[in-house]
């Protein structure tokens, strides 16, 4: 990991941190495959969860949350994955610890992306044209025609590669 990424991690590894990463990369390779991690701070969450990604050949999208960071900063860092995971097919892994949780929104529409794959309104139209642009050639070939099917395929394709991680404090 340390040779391939930007950033490297000085990590120990012990037994059950082994077990952890392999139950996390299980999760990950799992079609609709979310987790959540719960442990104190400082327990290597964050850490682990970037290192199964890595072992499971996802890329690995986290927020970064400044003091201006608001809703429409959310709402085109969302864009910006879900463009992603469903109209590039990218598999990534979405990781959203409690300290970039910055309001309350940002919960509940996880738990949209989580049940429906989408956030209510989140694009416009300029938005939507370029989804149709990326995937009405791949949607076609499945048999997928007008927009609202190729959107539908967005959606489905969305689901099928992001994978959340929330890592949470007790």
């Amino acid at each position: 990991y340390n040779t391939m990424a930007k950033r490297g991690m000085e990590l120990v590894l012990f037994m059950a941190a082994a077990q952890h990463v392999s139950q996390m990369v299980r999760v990950l390779k799992t079609p609709l495959g979310n987790a959540l991690l719960v442990g104190v701070g400082g327990s290597g969450r964050k850490s682990l969860a970037t290192l199964a990604a890595f072992v499971a050949e996802q890329e690995t999208f986290q927020i970064e949350i400044t003091k201006s960071y608001g809703m429409n900063d959310w709402h085109e860092d969302i864009k910006r994955l879900l463009i992603r995971c469903g109209g590039q097919a990218k598999e990534v892994c979405f990781l959203l610890p409690d300290t970039q949780i910055a309001n309350e929104n940002f919960v509940e529409e996880v738990s949209g992306l989580l049940n429906t794959g989408e956030v209510p309104n989140l694009f416009n139209a300029e938005d939507k044209t370029q989804i149709l642009e990326l995937c009405t050639n791949v949607a076609a070939k499945e048999g997928r025609h007008g927009p609202a099917e190729v959107m539908a395929f967005f959606v489905e394709q969305c689901m099928k590669n992001m994978h959340i991680v929330l890592a949470f404090s007790p």
